[in-house]
């Protein structure tokens, strides 16, 4: 097996167990890999606790490589705004969306633990 299969083979398994963690923390899954002209959405999910509308970034490692708790290393600033813009197409072409906030976040998975930081509504 070639490093591209690996890492889109540990990748997609990494997006399954999130969407799973997700499911089971009692929010609805409405994509996973949604793509766009230049980014792609992992997961999307609505959060009934709070109405809101998430982008779930999820990152897929063997060991942790930066502090696990804080979101400015788990997406540097251009991959941020890549998935700003993919969320709102997102939005443009779900006009019967009902939520009160939106959010990014970030799901870690390394070994058996998940770390999931939730962004600023």
């Amino acid at each position: 097996m070639g490093w591209h299969e690996y890492t889109t083979r540990t990748g997609r398994a990494g997006e399954a167990a999130g969407a799973a963690y997700l499911e089971g923390k009692g929010y609805e899954i409405l994509a996973r890999n949604y793509r766009t002209a230049d980014s792609e959405l992992d997961i999307v999910a609505f959060d009934p606790r709070d109405r809101t509308l998430v982008c779930v970034e999820v990152k897929t490692w063997r060991r942790p490589y930066f502090p696990m708790d804080d979101l400015r290393y788990a997406i540097p600033p251009g991959k941020y705004h890549r998935l700003r813009r993919g969320l709102a197409q997102f939005i443009a072409s779900q006009l019967q969306l009902q939520y009160d906030f939106i959010r990014i976040d970030v799901l870690l998975h390394y070994g058996e633990q998940t770390v999931h930081i939730e962004g600023e509504a």
